[in-house]
């Protein structure tokens, strides 16, 4: 969204919200079953051309029918479980820390033929101009710096989409440990927690949660991260430009 009016720039405050409280669908986008479903971040809350940012649960024997974007790109990052996801006619067999990039007009749809619930996360994305990137599938965890201290991985989303999309993040923080990080000025942060329990601290709020918290971050503000327990914290990180 744009934050220039009358030359005067309006920045955000930040945004917190959690899994908890999804919607029950039936037969998502002409699927299966049963999904749990739930909005995030609504894109017109947050600083650049974000759509929207979800977290859905499939249940066992469920799906999210095919569907194609003609409007946004879009990343998945499966969270729990294992999926199927078919994507222009191609399966695709993904695990937890699985990141599937779908580039604009992509056919794809995601199944859950498994015993145990399925979970994911969802980044859309306005897109830019020019040809987007074929389909990507990546295991992140396998990108994680060795060593002891905070851990990270990353993922250039630049060169899979058209769109202003900038880092997609993994991050190990151990108990005792704190990230303290300052966000670029020319991007918008969306921190989501995976497993673990700890707080995210800006613009003077501090924001507690376990797994499913997720934090919007707005260009330039400082914040820290540290667990809260004797556990270690792990967590994604999604950053996306702001003109």
């Amino acid at each position: 969204m744009a934050t220039t009016v009358r030359g005067e720039r309006r920045p955000f405050g930040p945004i917190a919200n959690d899994v908890s409280g999804p919607a029950v669908t039936h037969r998502q986008v002409g699927g299966e079953g049963v999904c749990r479903w739930k909005m995030l971040m609504n894109g017109m809350h947050l600083e650049g051309e974000w759509n929207c940012v979800e977290y859905v649960v499939v249940e066992p024997g469920a799906s999210v029918g095919e569907h194609v974007h003609l409007r946004t790109e879009e990343i998945y990052y499966i969270v729990r479980g294992h999926a199927v996801v078919t994507m222009d006619g191609v399966e695709i067999r993904a695990a937890a820390g699985d990141l599937i990039t779908t580039p604009i007009g992509s056919s794809h749809s995601i199944a859950n033929r498994g015993d145990e619930d399925m979970h994911f996360f969802v980044t859309e994305v306005f897109p830019g101009e020019g040809p987007a990137a074929p389909p990507a599938h990546l295991h992140v965890p396998d990108r994680l710096e060795p060593g002891a201290g905070i851990r990270s991985a990353e993922v250039d989303l630049t060169r899979y989409f058209t769109g202003d999309w900038r880092r997609f993040r993994l991050l190990d923080i151990p108990a005792g440990g704190r990230l303290d990080e300052r966000v670029p000025t020319d991007r918008s942060i969306v921190l989501h927690v995976l497993e673990g329990s700890g707080a995210i601290v800006a613009d003077g709020v501090r924001h507690p949660g376990g797994p499913g918290l997720s934090v919007a971050l707005t260009p330039g503000l400082a914040f820290t991260v540290s667990p809260t327990g004797a556990q270690p914290l792990r967590l994604i990180s999604t950053e996306v430009g702001v003109a």
